[in-house]
């Protein structure tokens, strides 16, 4: 048996180690200002076993973790605080700043751990204790930026400007919505302002860190979770840049971001495309390649990696690099994938739309080549696309359901974009090139009638489907509002129909100005009365969406206008394509130039009403 400790020793030895750990926490106080985080969390770790426990040490361990990038063992400590009282944690700290201060880092800390209700939930929390904090704003910004509320977030970033107007990240987060927002070149004066700020805010970091004033050891600062690093603002005025289509505006931001932080992939990233979009293909892809280097399994590398490849005409390491996305790999690691390599003989395969209704149409085409390997096919489609594809399903031997149904037990499962690579198509060798998709028997006498009516035999029937869904991050390249096109409305025997079911505010004030244009509206209940509508036209001239794909499948003369730099399936330069032999390109030659393409369509329209009269 241990004899005892003489009492007077014993209150010794405590005091010791209370003063001990008072010195590693004002220590690690003094490492959180020099933004040495994980040093002072080495340190607040080692305070943690000071007997008894000083106040406050959790929660700064806390604070110093998030700020360290450590946000696992950050969570776990907020949990501990949380579950406890942050107040008594806090000592002697007033309670609403330290709360407030607490649920704003923790709200960092779970966005970065792709929880972002979560992260908006704490951020809330924070607001509601410090109403005036614009930090607290702008996390909560950042959750809403993570769950795509962009107009919420851009509210919430604005609302942190104006209690802050020094506070760099606000500035920072309503550059990036206003550039998610479609609006990149309002992005630059947000952007620029926080650069400067930045810069700024790392002067006066480095005077306070020379004038070594020791702060308090327990002090809940602010630290710098949220400070936007100078190269991820440089790199964001690059991409406002690229989206504008100011390409040589944007390439030395992207150089300045990568000089200060080589191997940032975002920036790798966004110079690639940039460098791809100005035809350098060379550059563009050392750039995606070194992105992908440093987050090998990047899906959006892969992807922009793929696209420049399919886009150039190199379908076998096009494809091989498509087979990286996300959706591919998750499908990978189940048991049922189907690599190509298994047989079919005696198996039931299911064939999954992953994508747009106009990538469904288009790669639809490859459900026959499958049908004769197996017993059988189940091809799941959007909702809107199955009452088209039930009839032509039964002629190809294949089962037809809609995305939400219940799903027929199968022995394996490919994505439709996955069947490309599988079956190696290259440009010349392109399966069912077109006419593979027909209208509904019933569906095609309808709209006869219907067309007929209002529409006199003899004149030119052309489609025109001017915009896509107003929800595809890219619209704004590929749409045209409908008064670009009244210079042709004039031209005579033409009957213009618009075959889409949503008309755009902005276009339908066009066509109360053009009673003669026609348009069905809420009438094209879906795929299959569209289908039927194009049978019954002479031309369809649409954007990149999923008219020109239903066009190009029914085999009907379709020309399809494309943006400067195309989705990867045009290719480059071509008029034609082999996806749709009754397809005809007509390119912008220079970004943002409609009117030139339209110029040439109402041209070569000219010549065709001659020829039709």
């Amino acid at each position: 048996m241990c004899a005892g400790l003489h009492t007077g020793l014993e209150v010794d030895a405590y005091a010791d180690a209370n003063a001990s750990a008072s010195a590693l926490l004002r220590l690690a106080a003094i490492l959180d200002t020099q933004c040495r985080h994980a040093d002072a969390a080495t340190l607040l770790r080692a305070a943690q076993i000071a007997v008894p426990p000083l106040p406050g040490v959790q929660a700064r361990l806390a604070l110093s973790l998030s700020a360290a990038g450590e946000h696992a063992a950050a969570r776990e400590q907020f949990e501990i605080v949380r579950r406890g009282d942050a107040s008594a944690n806090a000592a002697s700290v007033d309670k609403s700043p330290v709360e407030s201060r607490l649920h704003l880092a923790f709200s960092r800390t779970l966005l970065a751990l792709d929880a972002p209700e979560e992260a908006l939930a704490q951020a809330e929390r924070a607001v509601a204790d410090n109403a005036d904090d614009a930090c607290a704003h702008a996390a909560r910004g950042d959750a809403l930026a993570a769950l795509l509320r962009l107009a919420d977030a851009l509210s919430a970033y604005q609302r942190a400007a104006m209690l802050q107007p020094s506070l760099a990240w606000a500035h920072y987060g309503i550059g990036t919505m206003f550039i998610e927002l479609g609006r990149p070149m309002a992005a630059l004066q947000g952007l620029s302002y926080a650069l400067e700020l930045s810069e700024r805010m790392q002067l006066d970091t480095g005077a306070v860190a020379q004038a070594c004033t020791p702060p308090a050891p327990l002090s809940f600062p602010c630290l710098p979770v949220h400070a936007s690093s100078t190269s991820a603002i440089c790199e964001s005025i690059g991409l406002a840049w690229a989206k504008g289509c100011q390409l040589a505006q944007a390439l030395p931001w992207f150089e300045r971001a990568l000089e200060l932080e080589p191997n940032r992939a975002t920036a790798l990233r966004h110079m690639g495309n940039a460098l791809a979009m100005m035809r350098a293909d060379d550059a563009a892809l050392a750039c995606l390649q070194a992105a992908r280097r440093v987050r090998p399994d990047w899906d959006k590398a892969w992807l922009d990696e793929a696209g420049l490849l399919l886009r150039r005409g190199d379908y076998a390491e096009g494809w091989r690099a498509y087979g990286k996305r996300e959706g591919q790999r998750l499908l990978e690691s189940l048991p049922s994938c189907w690599s190509g390599e298994e047989p079919l003989a005696d198996k039931t395969i299911l064939l999954v739309a992953e994508q747009g209704l106009g990538d469904t149409i288009q790669f639809a085409r490859y459900a026959p080549q499958v049908a004769a390997l197996a017993q059988r096919v189940i091809l799941e489609v959007q909702l809107p696309l199955r009452p088209l594809f039930d009839e032509v399903g039964r002629d190809w031997g294949v089962e037809i359901v809609a995305r939400g149904d219940a799903r027929p037990d199968g022995d394996h499962q490919c994505l439709l974009l996955s069947l490309p690579r599988i079956l190696r198509t290259t440009p010349d060798a392109t399966p069912e090139p077109g006419g593979y998709l027909r209208a509904p028997v019933a569906r095609r006498a309808l709209w006869r009638e219907r067309l007929a009516a209002r529409s006199a035999t003899g004149r030119l029937r052309v489609g025109l489907a001017p915009a896509g869904n107003p929800q595809f991050k890219n619209d704004a390249l590929r749409s045209i509002p409908l008064a670009a096109f009244e210079a042709c409305f004039d031209l005579p025997g033409v009957d213009w129909v618009i075959p889409q079911p949503e008309i755009r505010d902005a276009d339908r004030a066009v066509l109360e100005r053009h009673a003669g244009v026609i348009s069905f509206g809420a009438q094209l209940d879906d795929f299959a009365d569209t289908a039927a509508l194009l049978e019954e036209l002479d031309l369809v001239i649409s954007v990149d969406t999923s008219i020109a794909h239903l066009a190009g499948a029914l085999a009907r003369p379709v020309w399809i206008l494309l943006p400067h730099f195309p989705d990867w399936r045009w290719m480059h330069d071509r008029a034609d394509t082999p996806w749709y032999p009754s397809a005809r390109l007509f390119r912008q030659t220079v970004a943002h130039d409609w009117d030139g393409v339209i110029k040439r369509v109402r041209d070569e329209l000219s010549l065709r009403v001659a020829r039709f009269a």
